[in-house]
């Protein structure tokens, strides 16, 4: 779709569109200005796609470091064509004719290293020093973007101007002391290496030096994380009872050149995948012509709370999140960490002093008939918060320590010591799920513990749902599948409180669902919960869904 890159009063240049966009519409679609595989995934993700490898790995000719699922890779990340060097290999006599065809088939990659379209971005590095191997990836992210762009540039005097190739923001004025001298020493260092294959074409002198610290401050903040999907139970078949649990993996770091143009916001209207090394931008909501499009850099409504959002925020990209969900009072960041209210038959929220000095932040900036209209038309927060709509001073409302509706007083030191009694139970039951062995007497301690939990904190309160979901699991591994059941659809419960109905969570919550019901051959239920769930995939990833989680196509033909 046509996007425009605009200016806004609250969060600088930004993304929007000049048209409508329906909901689970691609917008935007885009191959990397550079990326680098991060350390931990070397041995176990390919060096240029960055999916999963092979049994039969190809290690770059020159330095052995990276591997590559295909010899196609290699070529492509700058490693030596095969077909280069070819004569250099003979074949055994008394091979046969179709072994040696077989053979020719798999070492050559079908296409000349020259009719590569984009820089060999491993090439550079390939020089005998290994420092890619050593440096932070970051930094090696800044060498592929520098050899790109000199590579790009006509030879000339002067050498390359480094401002001018990324034209992205930069945080550079809001670092500590400590990252800026970081920068500059990573900057020297990363022009030292430079210079043993580029000697003539960038030059060791300080200008060039301080454009590199400027290159290494944009990639601190305009990175992007590429991630797969992991499952818990790894190929386990679903029939076996096992709560399927899906986690994204962090495996390489890119800069895309319009992809880190779009903006933050924890109530995001857009959502990010990648396939191999593309990127994908697709529309979760249905968005007006001339709003801006948001993606989240990371924490979102409904994960953490607002205090954590903003603080992981300003300490990461440097800024203060202004977005609706930091701005506004919503559900989920009242409820998210909230206490139960001692009076019997009240279900509102109480906070602690930290989350209702936020709220009470958020009602400043939002007073006036505009704010009564706004809760009234609010179910969830009336009936958790119901004393703030009796009141002409909402900000006085949020009192740390006071029920939200009915104004009791909650000793919160109490209640924190009761909560701290139930963790070591909760710790103990993490431990046996990871080892696959649970004691009955451990599964009975935690569900005490849980009613205790229930007694303190709020119904909403995320930290229930977390323990529900390990209970869940942990009656999976010993059988009792009608338990897992009831625990699982507790937890999602709640978690559609606090993320909504159709977020991407629910729907991995769902698989793990509809994983128990297929064990228990349920399939009104599998089939249910499966609709469900290609709903909400298909809005984030359209027909990506299939390949993101290959367990959606079993669950569909059980379904």
């Amino acid at each position: 779709m046509e996007l425009q890159c605009v200016s806004t009063t609250t969060k600088g240049r930004g993304m929007i569109s000049l048209m409508d966009i329906p909901i689970a519409s691609l917008i935007h679609k885009e191959d990397p200005y550079a990326a680098i595989i991060l350390k931990h995934c070397r041995e176990t993700h390919c060096a240029f796609c960055f999916n999963e490898l092979p049994a039969d790995t190809v290690p770059c000719m020159s330095c052995s470091i990276p591997l590559y699922c295909s010899l196609k890779c290699q070529v492509q990340a700058g490693g030596q064509d095969f077909s280069e060097n070819e004569n250099k290999y003979g074949f055994l006599p008394d091979l046969s004719d179709d072994l040696e065809k077989y053979v020719r088939n798999v070492t050559s990659p079908g296409f000349s290293s020259s009719n590569i379209g984009h820089a060999a971005e491993h090439r550079h590095e390939c020089q005998g020093m290994h420092w890619p191997a050593v440096l932070p990836s970051d930094v090696v992210l800044a060498g592929r973007i520098l050899v790109k762009h000199i590579e790009q540039q006509s030879c000339g005097d002067g050498g390359p101007k480094i401002l001018g190739v990324l034209d992205l923001c930069e945080n550079y004025g809001q670092l500590s002391f400590e990252s800026k001298l970081e920068f500059h020493v990573y900057s020297m260092i990363l022009l030292c290496c430079l210079q043993q294959f580029y000697a003539s074409r960038i030059p060791f002198d300080p200008v060039v030096t301080a454009e590199i610290v400027v290159l290494l401050s944009q990639i601190r903040v305009n990175s992007m994380a590429i991630v797969r999907m992991k499952y818990s139970d790894g190929k386990q078949p679903l029939d076996y009872g096992v709560t399927s649990s899906v986690e994204q993996v962090q495996v390489a770091q890119a800069v895309y050149s319009a992809g880190s143009l779009f903006n933050h916001s924890c109530q995001p209207n857009i959502h990010a995948h990648f396939l191999s090394r593309t990127l994908f931008v697709r529309a979760t909501e249905n968005v007006a012509a001339g709003s801006e499009l948001e993606l989240s850099y990371g924490p979102q409504v409904g994960q953490w709370d607002c205090s954590e959002r903003r603080k992981f925020l300003e300490d990461r990209y440097s800024f203060i999140c202004q977005c609706s969900g930091c701005a506004q009072v919503n559900l989920s960041d009242l409820v998210h960490t909230g206490y139960r209210c001692t009076k019997p038959n009240c279900f509102g929220v109480v906070l602690d002093s930290s989350v209702a000095k936020h709220e009470q932040e958020k009602l400043k900036c939002f007073q006036g008939p505009s704010l009564q209209e706004y809760l009234l038309n609010d179910d969830n927060i009336r009936r958790v918060a119901r004393h703030v709509f009796e009141q002409t001073d909402c900000v006085s409302c949020f009192e740390p320590a006071r029920c939200l509706c009915c104004g009791s007083f909650c000793d919160l030191q109490t209640s924190q010591k009761t909560i701290t009694t139930t963790e070591t139970s909760f710790r103990r039951l993490q431990d046996a799920v990871a080892s696959g062995e649970i004691p009955t007497n451990l599964i009975m301690d935690v569900l005490k513990s849980i009613e205790i939990l229930r007694a303190v904190l709020h119904p909403f309160n995320k930290r229930i749902a977390e323990v529900e979901d390990n209970v869940a699991q942990a009656f999976c591994l010993i059988g009792e599948l009608q338990a897992a059941m009831n625990h699982c659809q507790a937890s999602i419960e709640i978690l559609e409180k606090l993320y909504g109905e159709n977020h991407i969570v629910i729907g991995n919550e769902l698989m793990k669902l509809a994983s128990i019901q297929l064990s228990m051959g349920l399939k009104t239920a599998i089939a249910d919960s499966t609709s469900r769930m290609l709903t909400i995939f298909s809005r984030y990833y359209g027909s990506h869904a299939d390949i993101m989680f290959p367990h959606l196509q079993y669950l569909k033909r059980e379904a």
